[in-house]
């Protein structure tokens, strides 16, 4: 249980600093590892970057306060962390659908995001088969974006000639590869297609080198409208990590596309989760 009660230590943190600002340091301490694993695990469990989850806190807060007190428009956008008025209402009217000088006069309909909490739900019955294999240091050529959305890297290298570029590089047996470094606060995807490689540096391509690694390894296999790779990455975050005694590492993860056939539906990915010795 040590995983679940970090985590909602995070966001007891969280909540009581909804007002102030929020320190990724801070966050790192609580849950005892690398902030960039706890976003990516946050995402991966809830769906959405923690930067959501704090403005959708702040603006349901707001929204209360505007109905319930009589504090200036203006005092309640700067105790929520905002520099103006006009940049509050534009954040308010996104999320609410009308603006906050409205509130006050009409009875309006507003969005209400609860508070995050994090339990611990144990399946048995259907089983997760890993495999725990050491790499030494490789390296993965490929081209590496920041995207609004996930696979946003993967729909640049597909429409701009670089997959098949890199296929030609690779030659026979090309097996391509997604690193994920990260997402932003604003939810964006730091993301990697390339593949392994142990030549020189080409121009136009991106290159990472990955240091000698442990590495958790799962199979998500079977027809690609079922978001077998989706949900095998929740069950990851959600069932195998809090429950195992296995901490990820500050590595990105890769995503290894065995097979990706969109004319069948059908896939077979390895997702490697680098792991701590």
């Amino acid at each position: 249980m040590e995983w679940v009660d970090r985590m909602n230590a995070v966001i007891d943190y969280v909540e009581d600093h909804l007002c102030d600002e929020i320190s990724p340091g801070e966050i790192s301490r609580i849950i005892a590892s690398p902030y960039t694993v706890f976003q990516r695990s946050f995402v991966q469990i809830t769906g959405i970057p923690l930067s959501e989850y704090i403005r959708r806190r702040r603006l349901t807060n707001a929204a209360h306060e505007i109905q319930n007190t009589d504090k200036r428009i203006l005092d309640i956008a700067l105790q929520y962390g905002y520099e103006s008025a006009d940049a509050f209402g534009v954040a308010f009217k996104r999320m609410h659908g009308i603006a906050p000088n409205i509130v006050r006069k009409t009875d309006t309909q507003l969005k209400f995001y609860s508070r995050l909490h994090f339990t611990l739900i144990i399946k048995g019955v259907d089983k997760m088969d890993y495999r725990i294999i050491e790499k030494d240091s490789f390296q993965v050529l490929g081209v590496r974006r920041t995207t609004p959305y996930g696979g946003g890297t993967w729909a640049i290298v597909k429409s701009d000639g670089s997959l098949e570029k890199m296929q030609e590089i690779a030659g026979e047996g090309f097996i391509s590869l997604g690193l994920c470094f990260g997402f932003g606060d604003d939810g964006s995807n730091d993301y990697m297609c390339g593949f392994e490689y142990d030549g020189n540096e080409i121009p136009g391509f991106d290159r990472y080198v990955y240091p000698k690694s442990a590495w958790l390894v799962f199979e998500a296999k079977g027809a690609i409208p079922e978001d077998v790779l989706k949900n095998t990455w929740s069950r990851i975050y959600g069932e195998f990590l809090p429950q195992s005694e296995y901490r990820q590492s500050d590595l990105p993860t890769i995503e290894r596309y065995i097979e990706w056939d969109e004319k069948i539906d059908k896939c077979k990915v390895e997702i490697m989760i680098p792991i701590e010795n």
